[in-house]
C-alpha cells in the first residue's frame, strides 16, 4: 500500500493532547504505512509550563495557524467543551482537512451536522476517542449488516473506581471523589462525572453512530452516583449484586430506550467483575451475536492511542458515514421502564412498619422478592434501614408507591431506589 504522509495540527496539550504528543514523537514520524509530520499545536497560553520536550516553534496561540496553513491536511481536537471547538471543527472540515476529536460534549449536541460536513468534504471524521470502552468496535457498530437490539456500558472510569472503593474501604464519595482526583482518575471539576452527564454524552454518540439520532441530552433519563452510599454496595452485594453507573438503550421497531443511572447488575455478570477505572461495553445485535470491549476509563495514553489508530485509518483510506436517519424513531420515556428495584427505607423503629410498606406497594401492583431488615446503623439514630428488591415493576407505579411511602408517618427519610440491570453476559 502506498505510504500516505499527514501533515497534523493539535488543538490543546492538556491530559489527552500531551498523550497524542508523547506517542506520535516515541514513533518518530512514523506508524506502519502512516508517516507524519507535528506541523503545528495551538494551546491557550504559550508560556504555560509543560512536561513535555516539544520542537522549538511549533507551539502556537493563534488558531489560524492551522486552520489557514495549508500544508496541514488532518486535526486532532483535544480542547473539549462546545465552543471553540465546534467553530475549529467545522472550519476545518470546511477547508477539506481531515478531523479526528475525543470530544463527547462536541459530538453528543452536534454529531449529526459536523458527520454530514464531512460526507459533503469528503474528510475522515475520527471519533473513536469519544468513548473508549467502544473505540475499537465503531466500525462495526456503524457498518454491521445486523441491525443493534441492546447494547450496556460502563463508560466512566471516576465512578467505577469510586463504587469498587466504597465495597473494599466502606466509605461515601466525598472520601473516595478526592482519592480518585489524588490519583488523576477524576477531573479538578468532577460534576459531570458523578452526576452522570459524561456518561449520558458519551451514550448519545454511540446512539448517532449506531441510529444516525443524536437525542437531545434533555430527552434522556440521566442519574449519578451522588445519593449513593457504601452501605448501598454492601446491601447489594448480600442480595447478590453489585452497583454501577450503566449506560442502557434498547431498541425495537422504531422505539428507542436511553438511559443512565447506577444499576443493581448480578455479580457474576461480565460487567459487573470491572473495577477500578475499567470501562466496558456489552452488545447484542437482532440475530443473537454478542459482543464486548474493556478498556482503561481514565488516564491519557487510552484516549491518545484511540486517537493514532484514527490516524492509521486515515492513512488506509477508511471512510465513516453515518446511518441514515431514522425520523420515526420514538424515544421512550423512563416512565414506561419495567425492570427490577431496589428500594431503601429509613423507618421508625416500631411494628407495623413493614408491613405499612408493603401494603402501599402491593396497592400499585408491585410484589416483594426479597427483604433485608437492618438494626440502626448508627447508635445515635432512632430510625433503621429496610431494603427490599422487587420483581418485575413498571416505574410509573414504582414512583407513584414511593411518593406515597414517603408521606408515611413512620418514613424519616426520602426512599432511595436503584434499578436492577441483568447486562447481556
Amino acid at each position: 500500500m502506498k505510504e500516505k504522509r499527514l501533515h497534523i495540527g493539535i488543538f490543546g496539550l492538556g491530559t489527552v493532547g500531551s498523550g497524542v504528543v508523547e506517542l506520535l514523537m516515541q514513533k518518530k514520524g512514523k506508524v506502519g504505512n502512516l508517516s507524519f509530520s507535528l506541523e503545528k499545536i495551538v494551546v491557550k497560553d504559550k508560556r504555560k509550563k509543560r512536561n513535555i520536550s516539544l520542537p522549538e516553534g511549533i507551539l502556537s496561540f493563534n488558531p489560524r495557524d492551522i486552520l489557514d496553513n495549508p500544508k496541514i491536511n488532518t486535526v486532532i481536537e483535544v480542547i473539549g467543551g462546545y465552543h471553540p471547538a465546534k467553530e475549529f471543527v467545522m472550519e476545518a472540515l470546511e477547508k477539506g482537512k481531515n478531523v479526528v476529536t475525543a470530544n463527547k460534549v462536541l459530538l453528543a449536541t452536534s454529531g449529526y451536522e459536523i458527520f454530514q460536513k464531512a460526507a459533503e468534504k469528503k474528510c475522515y471524521l475520527g471519533v473513536r476517542a469519544s468513548n473508549i470502552a467502544a473505540y475499537r468496535l465503531i466500525e462495526s457498530l456503524m457498518n454491521s449488516p445486523s441491525k443493534i437490539e441492546k447494547l450496556v456500558g460502563i463508560f466512566n472510569g471516576t465512578c467505577n473506581f469510586i463504587l469498587t472503593e466504597m465495597e473494599k474501604k466502606e466509605k461515601n464519595l466525598s472520601y473516595l471523589l478526592k482519592e480518585a482526583q489524588e490519583k488523576g482518575y477524576a477531573e479538578p471539576d468532577p460534576a459531570e462525572d458523578i452526576n452522570g452527564k459524561d456518561t449520558a454524552h458519551k451514550l448519545i454518540v454511540l446512539l448517532g453512530l449506531v441510529f444516525g439520532y443524536f437525542p437531545p441530552l434533555e430527552s434522556i433519563y440521566v442519574e449519578g452516583i451522588t445519593d449513593i452510599t457504601f452501605r448501598d454496595v454492601i446491601y447489594a452485594k448480600e442480595l447478590g449484586y453489585k452497583i454501577k453507573l450503566l449506560a442502557i438503550a434498547q431498541a425495537k421497531d422504531n422505539t428507542l430506550e436511553a438511559r443512565v443511572h447506577p444499576a443493581l447488575i448480578p455479580k457474576d455478570r461480565w460487567l459487573a467483575r470491572l473495577e477500578g477505572v475499567e470501562n466496558g461495553l456489552e452488545i447484542r445485535d437482532e440475530i443473537g451475536l454478542e459482543i464486548g470491549m474493556q478498556a482503561p476509563g481514565a488516564g491519557k495514553y487510552p484516549t491518545a492511542t484511540a486517537i493514532i489508530e484514527d490516524l492509521i485509518c486515515i492513512a488506509q483510506g477508511r471512510s465513516l458515514f453515518l446511518t441514515q436517519k431514522n425520523p420515526s424513531l420514538y424515544l421512550k420515556p423512563i416512565e414506561e421502564t419495567k425492570t427490577k428495584y431496589y428500594l431503601k427505607f429509613y423507618a421508625i423503629d416500631k411494628a407495623g412498619v413493614l408491613a405499612k410498606i408493603a401494603n402501599v406497594l402491593g396497592e400499585h401492583e408491585i410484589s416483594i422478592e426479597s427483604v433485608i431488615q437492618k438494626g440502626k446503623e448508627d447508635k445515635e439514630d432512632e430510625l433503621v434501614p429496610i431494603i427490599m428488591l422487587t420483581h418485575l415493576s413498571c416505574e410509573n407505579n414504582i414512583q407513584k408507591a414511593l411518593k406515597e411511602i414517603n408521606n408515611l408517618p413512620v418514613i424519616k427519610k426520602k426512599p432511595l431506589l436503584i434499578r436492577v440491570e441483568e447486562g447481556i453476559f
